[in-house]
């Protein structure tokens, strides 16, 4: 997923699941997820780039402006009061203007890994991330999303079914969007 630089935030959203099928029984346990930015980057001098992303059964509301207010906005549904997230992380990176080629590190003093243990996804799983950067030289190549994610398939009860499909419809707060 390639997220824009030049030391503005940016936000996408990327569906990265969809299932659909008559047989309401299944459901997928997530296991393991991995999100990281590309580690080789043309910083143009020492800096550091934020990555916030969380995981969604439905899509956010997207930002109203391009102002760094209208991102702060958006982020505030990366938290677990909206019942559309299951799952969320942040990762600090340093960016090393090195003499032979530059590089992003992790800064593991504030890595914070992805909080999902045991959540699920019925029908659709959305990665939504904000990049923010103090360097305007990182160009869209370098600020590139990767993301792994390990999902467990599970058998539900109707009963289970019905209700995350209830839980589903009540996130749908606007219909103009996909369910």
């Amino acid at each position: 997923m390639d997220m824009r630089a030049n030391g503005q935030m940016e936000y996408k959203d990327h569906v990265i699941f969809a299932f659909e099928s008559r047989d309401q029984t299944k459901s997928w346990r997530i296991e393991e997820i991995q999100v990281w930015l590309n580690p080789m980057v043309d910083a143009g001098g020492d800096s550091r780039t934020i990555l916030n992303y969380c995981l969604s059964t439905d899509f956010l509301d997207a930002p109203v402006g391009t102002t760094a207010a209208n991102y702060r906005e958006y982020a505030l549904q990366y938290n677990a009061s909206d019942n559309r997230g299951i799952a969320w992380g942040m990762v600090d990176y340093q960016n090393r203007d090195a003499t032979t080629d530059d590089f992003r590190i992790p800064f593991p003093a504030i890595n914070q890994g992805m909080i999902a243990n045991g959540r699920r996804a019925i029908n659709y799983l959305i990665l939504n991330c904000i990049t923010a950067s103090e360097s305007k030289a990182i160009s869209s190549e370098d600020n590139f999303v990767n993301y792994r994610i390990v999902m467990q398939e599970i058998n539900v009860s109707p009963i289970e079914s019905i209700m995350h499909q209830v839980r589903g419809m009540a996130q749908d707060v606007d219909t103009n969007r996909p369910n």
